[in-house]
């Protein structure tokens, strides 16, 4: 795929609205801080004046994308880099210029061929694709792009690809335009998709799933201690509405722009931000209290978190990771929760944290291509390049030969990647299998549905809205086999049975 351009220079800033223009309005209506629906809602955070932070995007968005699109940065640091030395900037306005960046990565596919000059139409646009209402802000930035008020008109809840592409065909008013999908996606991902699950032809299957990447995630959250019924209540009474799994009492789900720092439960450790198909993990795993379980890779402690949870504070559950800031803060969030037989160690990547064989349980999470985070995060989907897997793949074999000597007989191996990829998924798990002749599949219920799988599980954004997930289960059958080194004709021993 060609490198993309980047945005242009936006246009110096015009004089501030007055006090009776539309785009001084609150934000809309639900997600106002003091607005009845209930505090914690800040989808669109109060804005004094959207003129200020129109004029704030617009000055960070090219320095921005040139971070992520050339130098492969996610959006997060490089929105802080490029704020560096603005303290003045208030979190409403940065989280304003966060999400209307993640629009414009979001369906850059569609807007970069478009070749437009000005920044301030460019964001306009991907509002428009985004958002299910035009905020101030997009007002402000069609303004000074000249763009008529019929063109601005919100297309976040379009339920399908037609009305997206009719959205965007309004927008260019007749010049012409392709809105082909795949544009909003690097191309090798047409070659490394599996088809989804279901009745309908594949074609449209792979459609749905990528139409729901472009959609926002909904925020997963696990309860972690204290009683499901409390926690779930509080909320409520926050003005909050969990949907509650209905497999899963303990895991709900709210709506993607709900902010739950004020609320007792998460800062008390009785609740945990886990996206559900995290959540599948520790349910996959299944450990009982007392084990002994190995998170490989585990840096962000989430799902480390869960098995402690799982096993009731028995037993104990090591998380490493080579990265030190990651293990730090995984460090932190144990602190804050009431379990306290989980511990984060630095690993170097080669040697086992114990003797071989002592783990009940290990769960290997390895770096991967993370298509499962493209709807939280847009902007990955274009930090990885086609050159990018062979690596991916190599370093997830590694890391699963290294962790497979920690399973004793009898225990547990755990392969999982937030990705939908063939070459990280199934290709994976099936050159394990043949280098590593103890270990086998091993069936498990379907943790989201009332089905059984046969060892290996591909979780869908679009069936269970959640992140992409695969998770293989394997069981070690018995010991490795050793070649005795005597004479060549010399057979090797069978192997020791569990």
């Amino acid at each position: 795929m060609e490198r993309p351009t980047l945005p242009g220079k936006p246009e110096p800033a015009r004089e501030s609205p007055r006090k009776s223009d539309p785009a001084r309005l609150p934000a809309r209506p639900g997600l106002a801080a003091k607005d009845p629906a209930g505090p914690g809602k800040l989808g669109v955070p109060r804005i004094k004046s959207y003129a200020a932070v129109a004029a704030l995007t617009a000055s960070l968005t090219p320095k921005v994308m040139k971070a992520v699109l050339d130098s492969g940065k996610r959006l997060e640091p490089a929105l802080a880099a490029a704020l560096e030395g603005r303290k003045e900037t208030s979190w409403s306005h940065r989280r304003v210029a966060t999400r209307s960046i993640s629009a414009l990565l979001r369906w850059w596919g569609w807007i970069e061929p478009l070749r437009l000059v000005q920044v301030e139409e460019q964001l306009a646009l991907a509002s428009a694709l985004d958002s299910t209402e035009i905020d101030g802000s997009a007002r402000i930035w069609a303004e000074k792009a000249g763009i008529p008020r019929t063109a601005m008109m919100a297309a976040g809840d379009a339920p399908n690809w037609t009305a997206r592409a009719e959205a965007l065909k309004r927008w260019v008013q007749g010049r012409p335009v392709t809105a082909d999908p795949w544009l909003l996606f690097p191309a090798w991902l047409r070659d490394q998709l599996p088809v989804p699950p279901g009745d309908t032809p594949a074609k449209g299957k792979r459609l749905a799933f990528l139409f729901t990447l472009q959609l926002p995630c909904p925020l997963w959250v696990g309860i972690r201690g204290g009683t499901e019924k409390t926690i779930w209540n509080e909320l409520r009474e926050a003005g909050l509405k969990p949907w509650i799994h209905r497999r899963w009492t303990s895991a709900a789900k709210l709506d993607p722009d709900t902010d739950l720092r004020g609320q007792r439960a998460l800062q008390e450790g009785e609740l945990a931000i886990e996206d559900l198909a995290s959540q599948a993990v520790g349910r996959v795993a299944d450990p009982d209290p007392g084990e002994r379980w190995w998170v490989v890779h585990g840096g962000n402690g989430l799902v480390a978190l869960h098995l402690g949870c799982l096993m009731q504070g028995k037993g104990a559950v090591v998380a490493t990771d080579e990265n030190e800031p990651r293990l730090r803060a995984a460090s932190v969030r144990f602190r804050k929760f009431p379990w306290r037989n989980i511990a984060a160690k630095s690993w170097d990547g080669r040697h086992l944290p114990a003797k071989a064989g002592s783990f009940d349980g290990v769960i290997v999470e390895p770096p991967s291509s993370d298509v499962g985070s493209w709807r939280r995060h847009p902007e990955v989907r274009w930090t990885v390049r086609k050159e990018d897997l062979p690596r991916l793949v190599e370093a997830q074999t590694r890391m699963l030969a290294t962790a497979a000597p920690a399973v004793r007989p009898g225990g547990i191996l755990i392969y999982t990647v937030p990705t939908v990829t063939l070459a990280e998924t199934s290709e994976v798990v099936a050159a394990f299998l043949q280098s590593q002749p103890e270990f086998r599949l091993e069936a498990f219920p379907h943790p989201l549905e009332d089905a059984n799988t046969g060892g290996t599980l591909q979780i869908w954004p679009h069936l269970h809205d959640c992140e992409a997930r695969f998770i293989a289960r394997f069981v070690r059958t018995s010991r490795p086999v050793k070649v005795a080194k005597a004479g060549k004709d010399q057979a090797a021993p069978a192997e020791e049975a569990t």
